[in-house]
């Protein structure tokens, strides 16, 4: 309960006590508050006359599946090394700080360190991706606070300054999981699954401008992500620094943390990447319900203002790669075509016509056969609800598990319905 004076020259004075007392933070368990961290408080007032820190952070206590405390004489602790060379070091700091709320026990099971190392896997790719797209391994030298950008990428910039905001302010609460929440929907949503996917529409097209654009701002973005990254996962983040790190630039963990700049914020951005994003999320769905294959093009016919016609002729490029479509037709004087899915974005109709991508005979026939399996199960799972018999004598678990089955199968029920009234 001295600790926090006695590590220096007390009870002699010297500057480096002046300095060092009182200190900010003291990371501890909450198992011990009134073992040490009280004492420590009495202390520095009966011999300091002061505070000997101003925040305390309580970490989470570890605990195995039974809930029962970590601990060495009970044998049900892991091997920190054997979690380390089974899913890597930072996938283990960085999936056990994601399940780790402020405080509170936590449930630790080891598979769920697979989330930390499917994110490291995703964010080591991206970065590779990207720098074998720079030519000559090469950074475009493009300013971009002065360069007129387009949509994907005054979008991507507006939300790293969101994300370094939400993480930044997660950080001076001490919610270090939820800190790493942000980080991980930003770069595994925004950044991989999206700007990613657009940035190949950049590269591999035919505007050298829009190529540099795109790799500078992917870079910018990957600098900003691992900067924040770092503190959680410092060996990837340090190991892709210096891959793409400019000679000026330090080692990250010296580099200068990234700041909010509320300029680049881009609320029209936002709003107009959300809306292309719902019209690629909406005809993705079309396909993958109707079992279009992925090699086969589809057209898209649009029913629509002539505010939603622009955008889609302006975005045409991102739609057609990202949606494997072709020709784009729009005006509000245009009708749905027979045996074509419909998305619906806002006031406007999308069509998609399904005549010659699939065989509709067989798959109306599949649908069919697939409704009359799922009509059979939910009346055999009706059935046992319904016996009271079954429901008297039936463990809570299976009962509850029936129940959720047959909401699931309503559920499948009724989009195969939807996708038979489409085809017939």
């Amino acid at each position: 309960w001295l600790w926090p004076i006695a590590v220096h020259d007390w009870p002699e004075e010297s500057a480096e006590l002046d300095y060092f007392y009182s200190t900010d933070a003291l990371v501890t368990g909450p198992d011990i508050v009134f073992f040490w961290v009280a004492r420590m408080i009495m202390a520095g007032y009966e011999f300091k006359d002061d505070l000997p820190f101003k925040d305390v952070y309580f970490t989470s206590i570890l605990r195995d599946e039974t809930g029962r405390k970590f601990s060495k004489s009970l044998g049900n602790s892991p091997d920190p090394f054997e979690l380390f060379e089974e899913y890597g070091t930072d996938a283990v700091r960085f999936g056990t700080m994601l399940m780790a709320p402020q405080g509170l026990d936590v449930l630790f099971s080891s598979t769920r360190l697979e989330v930390g190392r499917n994110f490291m896997n995703k964010l080591w790719n991206a970065s590779r991706f990207v720098l074998m797209n720079l030519e000559d391994g090469q950074v475009p030298a493009i300013d971009l606070n002065a360069e007129e950008l387009d949509l994907p990428e005054r979008w991507i910039i507006s939300k790293l300054q969101s994300c370094v905001q939400k993480y930044n302010r997660q950080l001076d609460r001490f919610h270090f999981n939820e800190a790493a929440k942000v980080l991980y929907d930003f770069t595994w949503n925004d950044f991989c699954d999206w700007y990613i996917e657009i940035a190949k529409t950049r590269f591999y097209g035919n505007s050298a401008t829009a190529a540099d654009a795109s790799r500078s701002v992917a870079i910018h973005v990957l600098k900003t992500v691992l900067t924040i990254l770092h503190p959680y996962a410092p060996f990837i983040s340090e190991e892709l620094w210096a891959q793409i790190k400019s000679k000026d630039d330090p080692d990250l963990i010296i580099h200068k943390w990234p700041q909010v700049d509320l300029n680049k914020k881009d609320d029209e951005a936002e709003k107009k990447m959300e809306l292309l994003q719902e019209i690629i999320t909406g005809i993705r769905t079309i396909r993958s319900r109707m079992n279009i294959p992925s090699g086969e093009k589809s057209d898209l016919i649009a029913k629509c203002d002539n505010e939603m016609a622009e955008f889609l002729q302006t975005h045409q490029d991102i739609i057609a790669a990202l949606t494997r479509t072709s020709s784009v037709l729009t005006g509000t004087d245009q009708t749905k075509p027979e045996q074509s899915a419909t998305v619906v974005i806002g006031k406007n109709e999308l069509y998609i016509p399904l005549g010659g991508l699939i065989d509709l005979d067989v798959e109306i026939a599949r649908l069919q056969k697939r409704s009359d399996e799922i009509k059979g199960h939910l009346l055999g799972i009706s059935n046992k609800l319904s016996n009271k018999q079954f429901m008297s004598k039936a463990p809570k678990k299976v009962v509850s598990r029936e129940k959720e089955k047959q909401e699931d199968m309503t559920a499948e029920l009724a989009k195969v319905n939807a996708n038979l009234e489409i085809l017939q």
